[in-house]
């Protein structure tokens, strides 16, 4: 059979690989070695609490995707959705955020593993490679693993992610079982650790990213064996992740003890702390060894995910064209991948000059573009739960649940909009312009619209409609 040039490759993908795609997107290692300190910025001795309460949130979200994933098989997912139940425009802007969030998040990650690589050398190995050299081979690395079959990158994401979770259980059971600085309690679970219901709502904004990537496998919906893969992937990658993240916040938390609670939101690197504290010092390079692998497979996720964004967009003409084209062999959306990781480096590039110089510019850049990508997916994950109100009442009919169909989507809206509003509070420097860059970045995407619909209207039209098949 010829090739079609704007086609992703059908009946490749199983169940573990959208599950890997899932998992691998939310970095389970990865993130509870480098981001719940952001969460214990805000919510202190109760972050589990946070965490707990996001997860629930990111379950509920995760049903919302489910149920649009069952019924449209499409790259494009969140921007398909909300195009199927608000017409093309909100699903343009549905796909824009989208869009906008996963750069940010993969910018950021791209940046974070090439310093703490560069870090790592330095510390453990002996070798003096600068951040900006790591970043080059990295991209190099992910774009020869995302040109091919796409299981090269679920499979490598998968066994990486087995492996670390694993080890770094261990580590936090450890913790448990000897029952910390100060003995198990329930404290971390009650609302009054947190010192304030701003904290709380603070360490929400934080708490939501750490599990995002959860719906991401609904991006590898036209290239599935199984479409029920999808759902089941997305459901199970936010229960799995809500579990983890729960047995090792609370680990944390017991183990600084609440007298030493503060020491938690100033620990830049808690796991590794963690470790030295409960298993020796030996530990360190093991479990930082293992967290920069983590996050490596997190980058090759967020770039399936973004790539397959704009892929799907520029296929239905809301982008340029070039970007929604495949490779002939393989049929992966080479452009998209290729666009995507310039852009990376781009990036770097220019944070160089905001941080006032090259060295620690990469940690400029991690800590804000992950801020602002947090945002933008609280935003999109309202945005999707809103649709799905509507939606339901009209697809479900006689199978019309409240419970399912009205109060999970609301859960789906109130915890992420509790999470916007901690992303309002001033948290001091460039963090305090996120939501408003995210705020320029949607009127953008308005203008835009506006402007295709005026000069395009057909196409227009179309937008979300094309290959986003409804099924049942």
């Amino acid at each position: 059979m010829s090739h079609q040039p704007h086609r992703l490759r059908s009946n490749v993908v199983t169940s573990l690989d959208a599950a890997a795609q899932s998992f691998g997107f939310v970095g389970p290692v990865f993130v509870v070695a480098f981001l719940t300190t952001f969460v214990a910025m805000g919510a202190g001795f109760a972050s589990p609490l946070a965490t707990l309460i996001s997860g629930l949130a990111s379950i509920a979200v995760g049903y919302v995707v489910a149920q649009f994933a069952i019924r449209h098989h499409a790259a494009g997912s969140i921007y398909t959705y909300i195009a199927r139940t608000f017409g093309p425009v909100h699903g343009f802007m549905g796909g824009w955020i989208y869009m906008f969030a996963v750069l940010c998040l993969t910018m950021a990650i791209l940046a974070g593993v090439a310093g703490w690589t560069s870090g790592f050398l330095a510390d453990f190995v002996g070798l003096n490679v600068h951040w900006l050299i790591v970043l080059v081979i990295e991209l190099a690395v992910l774009f020869l693993l995302t040109y091919y079959d796409i299981r090269y990158s679920t499979r490598t994401q998968l066994t990486i992610v087995t492996i670390s979770v694993l080890v770094v259980l261990a580590l936090v059971l450890t913790i448990i079982f000897q029952g910390g600085a100060e003995g198990n309690t329930i404290a971390p679970f009650l609302p009054g650790s947190a010192g304030s219901l701003g904290g709380l709502a603070f360490g929400l904004v934080f708490g939501m990213l750490l599990y995002t990537g959860y719906e991401s496998a609904a991006v590898l919906a036209e290239e599935a064996k199984d479409k029920s893969a999808i759902p089941l992937a997305v459901i199970g990658s936010a229960t799995l992740a809500t579990v983890f993240y729960v047995i090792v916040t609370y680990a944390y938390a017991i183990g600084f003890g609440a007298a030493n609670a503060d020491a938690w939101a100033a620990d830049e690197a808690v796991l590794f702390t963690m470790g030295a504290m409960y298993w020796g010092e030996w530990s360190i390079p093991l479990l930082f060894a293992l967290a920069i692998v983590d996050a490596f497979a997190v980058a090759m996720a967020c770039l399936n995910t973004v790539a397959r964004v704009v892929y799907a967009m520029a296929r239905d003409g809301a982008l340029p064209r070039a970007l929604g084209r495949t490779q002939a062999t393989y049929q992966t959306p080479h452009m998209a991948n290729g666009a995507v990781l310039a852009l990376g480096l781009l990036v770097a590039l220019l944070f160089i000059p905001i941080a006032g110089g090259i060295a620690g510019s990469w940690e400029l850049q991690f800590g804000f573009l992950a801020g602002m990508g947090a945002i933008a997916v609280e935003i999109i994950y309202v945005y999707i739960a809103v649709a799905a109100l509507f939606y339901f009442r009209r697809v479900m009919k006689d199978n019309f649940s409240v419970f399912k169909h009205v109060v999970v989507p609301i859960v789906a809206i109130v915890a992420p909009a509790a999470a916007l509003y901690g992303s309002l509070l001033p948290q001091g420097g460039l963090l305090n312009y996120m939501p408003y860059v995210v705020l320029v970045w949607i009127v953008l995407g308005l203008i835009m619209i506006i402007r295709m619909r005026a000069s395009q209207p057909e196409m227009v039209a179309k937008l979300g409609h094309d290959l986003g098949v409804e099924v049942g």
